[in-house]
């Protein structure tokens, strides 16, 4: 009989892990392809724009020329062409890493939340959460405390590392969303604990399910702008 007891209360932590093993793997893999993507055609993207650039400039006079002066008669002769190609270069990759991050994690977020919220994020806030509160026991009830306390409870949550941190990271990304404006903090019996992982598991649940729109558009902003180069002179 403890045998069986021991595998019965077993089963689910093993379901858990093997459900959080799978997720984040296609986690991994769809950070790791959308960056690829990006990346590869951030450069092809570049490398032609490059080309038709410097085909406007006289390789006579540039051959002569320092980098500084090179770089100015580089920008003024296609002044538009040359900030756009620079933007590809510098600001593409910087738009791909933070969209893709945010795409990522509210992937995650939204397929947790509908699967195993019971058993996998409320569990591994309320450990959190008890954490917080040993550490904090007297918790002010006043809007500002409420604020300082959640700030704190964020930063506790991101320095703990027994958690898997792409938990770690959807319940932070859920708490960052809380508003405590509809909460009345001279109401008798308010309980930080139950306010701010209420508010969080609503603020996840009301996050829709992720597409890839902005990833798309960024990626068209590139192909529009070799094609703008191409087919201009500015």
């Amino acid at each position: 009989m403890n045998l069986e007891k021991y595998i019965k209360n077993k089963t689910p932590n093993m379901d858990n892990f093997k459900y959080t093993t799978k997720l984040f793997s296609i986690a991994f893999f769809t950070y790791f392809k959308i960056i690829t993507i990006s990346l590869v055609s951030t450069i092809i993207v570049f490398i032609i724009e490059l080309i038709l650039l410097l085909r406007g400039i006289d390789s006579g006079h540039s051959a002569h020329v320092s980098a500084i002066p090179f770089s100015l008669m580089f920008l003024t002769t296609r002044p538009i062409g040359a900030i756009l190609c620079l933007l590809t270069f510098f600001l593409s990759p910087m738009l791909f890493f933070v969209i893709t991050n945010k795409y990522v994690i509210t992937k995650l977020t939204h397929k947790i939340i509908n699967d195993k919220s019971e058993s996998l994020i409320i569990p591994a806030f309320d450990k959190f959460l008890s954490k917080f509160l040993s550490k904090q026991p007297k918790i002010l009830k006043d809007a500002g405390n409420f604020t300082h306390n959640k700030l704190l409870l964020i930063q506790n949550i991101q320095n703990d590392r027994t958690e898997n941190k792409w938990l770690r990271k959807i319940i932070i990304f859920g708490m960052k969303k809380i508003k405590l404006d509809d909460v009345d903090f001279d109401k008798e019996g308010q309980n930080f604990s139950e306010i701010v992982k209420l508010k969080t598991i609503q603020q996840l649940k009301a996050i829709s399910e992720p597409n890839k729109t902005a990833i798309l558009l960024v990626l068209l902003f590139q192909w529009l702008s070799l094609f703008f180069i191409w087919i201009t002179k500015y």
